[in-house]
């Protein structure tokens, strides 16, 4: 009978945590959804589990080491649609959209990379969001975006996008 009550307990403690963890999901994809705005198709490319934050500057060596190979991946295909910018094209929407979301995104990465071996306190949960959506110029963009979410996984305090190439 102890066996079947613990069972039980530990069914019910882990049927908890996955309706958090998918409650939080659910709370990033509608933040990216509202964000992106209407009429704007969105597809998800790949949703990451809510993960322990401990700060919203602090990246794992993991994650640093990915943001900056997805970073050289843009750069790189940039350079490639303009010929290392000797056939630059202003027309290029496409390039010229591409390189205005790296300079955004370079902003918050240049301030995580100078905090980021600061582990702080846990401060709650992220969630990593990869998706497709068409922008103003009726060209489609990938993007990767970050939600930091409190202790209780209920509110989203910030976020950060990163471009995919």
């Amino acid at each position: 009978m102890k066996k079947l009550i613990l069972a039980v307990a530990v069914l019910l403690g882990m049927t908890a945590c996955t309706d958090k963890s998918q409650q939080m999901v659910k709370l990033a994809e509608m933040s990216l959804r509202q964000s992106i705005g209407e009429g704007s198709e969105v597809k998800i490319l790949g949703v990451s589990e809510p993960d322990s934050a401990f700060g919203t500057d602090y990246l794992t060596p993991e994650e640093k080491k990915a943001v900056m190979g997805t970073m050289k991946k843009v750069t790189d295909q940039i350079m490639s649609r303009t010929q290392n910018m000797t056939a630059f094209d202003p027309n290029d929407t496409y390039v010229i959209g591409l390189a205005e979301r790296q300079m955004r995104a370079n902003s918050d990465l240049r301030q995580m990379l100078f905090d980021c071996d600061k582990k702080g306190d846990w401060s709650g949960w992220k969630v990593k969001i990869d998706y497709e959506v068409h922008d103003g110029h009726e060209q489609n963009y990938r993007a990767e975006r970050w939600f930091f979410l409190d202790k209780e996984g209920n509110v989203i305090f910030k976020t950060i996008e990163f471009p995919l190439p």
